[in-house]
């Protein structure tokens, strides 16, 4: 099973979450802690954590950790983890992965401080 890239744009990207099976939609996530790979950046965070809080899901932690999001979730730590921030074709073709839940979070596109 090959895994979608990063992308380090941040632009037109999707958050994918996976849950546990008892997580039913993105807003079950209110006020939880979320793992994260410490691979990304504050702002990507902040940027994930806005996404979270558009989807219904807000006051969510991100959570970086020693060992890895997928294997924070696998081990019960937390109720999910964001295992990528990839493109929307990328996030499309993101396989499911047995007895867990896959949501893709869009996440807004950077506003430009640009006059036309």
């Amino acid at each position: 099973m090959s895994v979608p890239t990063l992308d380090t744009s941040l632009d037109a990207l999707v958050a994918v979450l996976v849950t546990g099976p008892d997580v039913k939609s993105v807003s079950d996530l209110v006020g939880k802690t979320i793992a994260i790979d410490d691979r990304y950046s504050e702002s990507s965070i902040s940027r994930v954590r806005t996404a979270m809080a558009a989807a219904g899901a807000a006051d969510v932690q991100l959570s970086k950790g020693q060992t890895t999001a997928i294997s924070r979730l696998v081990s019960k730590e937390v109720p999910a983890a964001v295992v990528g921030l990839v493109s929307v074709s990328a996030a499309d073709n993101f396989p499911e992965l047995a007895r867990l839940r896959t949501f893709r979070v869009p996440l807004a596109a950077r506003r430009s401080n640009k006059q036309p």
